[in-house]
């Protein structure tokens, strides 16, 4: 007899039952009840007073569950896309990034994107969706988002979603369709420093030192502050053990700035630190 009501628990917890109405209230009727709020998976199951019927909601990735006049024997399972505005699921995918549970961050903006379907608007959401599939490295579904970003309407950082579409190539081994797409951000943004930073980043990676310099020069040529280029030449110093390329960083210190002196002094210093351990 025990081991029969272990099963039927145990059957019962992998086979959630939902239902299509709760209390006398249909999903459809529930779903208009709860337009346009939004329910944090932080939040703990809460009961609100409406003016006919008074629900309770507990709230997942991706879904809440919805009971009404304390029909809780009941619950009907309700999307977050059918209810929940475009902002309100993104900061749910914000709030397990923080956790860095990545599969929860993942349901939660599939539901986004669900939401968002055949829009050509709201970049940040994939934008946000290729960086979680990326944490995820589910490589091909993060270059898609990330190009899908780029074909927004509304996106305003081309160059940027165009590097991490790249990015994502380059670690699928196909360094050709990386390279084009790194251009065509230059393209889009010629005086970025992320995308020549970028750049330097994948001729290291292909093994042209040379270039990769360069383009970490020209980087510091326009702001000496920007410390991860000036980083990643005292690492190419320290592996070619070439000091040619010494007196041109330094002068990048030296040029016209509009930052304030401290800044350029402190950043000069650092630089010399790292000069010194290479």
């Amino acid at each position: 007899m025990g081991d029969k009501s272990n099963k039927q628990h145990n059957s019962a917890e992998e086979e959630p039952v939902f239902y299509d109405e709760s209390g006398g209230v249909t999903k459809a009727e529930a779903i208009k009840m709860i337009q346009g709020l939004h329910f944090s998976p932080d939040q703990s199951p809460m009961g609100i007073a409406g003016d006919r019927h008074g629900y309770g909601i507990m709230s997942y990735p991706g879904f809440v569950l919805m009971f009404c006049n304390q029909d809780s024997e009941h619950p009907m399972q309700i999307f977050k896309r059918e209810f929940m505005p475009l902002e309100g699921i993104l900061q749910d995918v914000g709030f397990y990034a923080v956790q860095e549970d990545y599969e929860s961050a993942a349901a939660c903006v599939i539901e986004g994107l669900e939401q968002n379907r055949n829009a050509d608007e709201h970049w940040e959401l994939y934008c946000t969706a290729g960086e979680v599939f990326w944490r995820l490295r589910e490589m091909e579904l993060a270059g898609d988002m990330f190009l899908q970003a780029y074909q927004c309407s509304d996106c305003d950082q081309k160059a940027h979603v165009l590097c991490q579409a790249a990015a994502t190539y380059c670690i699928r081994q196909e360094p050709n369709t990386g390279f084009a797409l790194y251009h065509k951000a230059l393209q889009e943004e010629p005086e970025s420093l992320e995308v020549r930073h970028d750049l330097g980043g994948f001729h290291w990676d292909m093994g042209e030192l040379d270039k990769a310099a360069e383009y970490y020069f020209s980087v510091l040529e326009k702001d000496a502050s920007y410390y991860a280029s000036y980083e990643e030449l005292s690492n190419l110093f320290g592996q070619l053990g070439n000091s040619v390329w010494q007196k041109r960083f330094m002068d990048c210190f030296a040029q016209s700035s509009s930052l304030p002196q401290a800044e350029l002094e402190a950043a000069k210093a650092d630089m010399q630190g790292l000069l010194a351990k290479a």
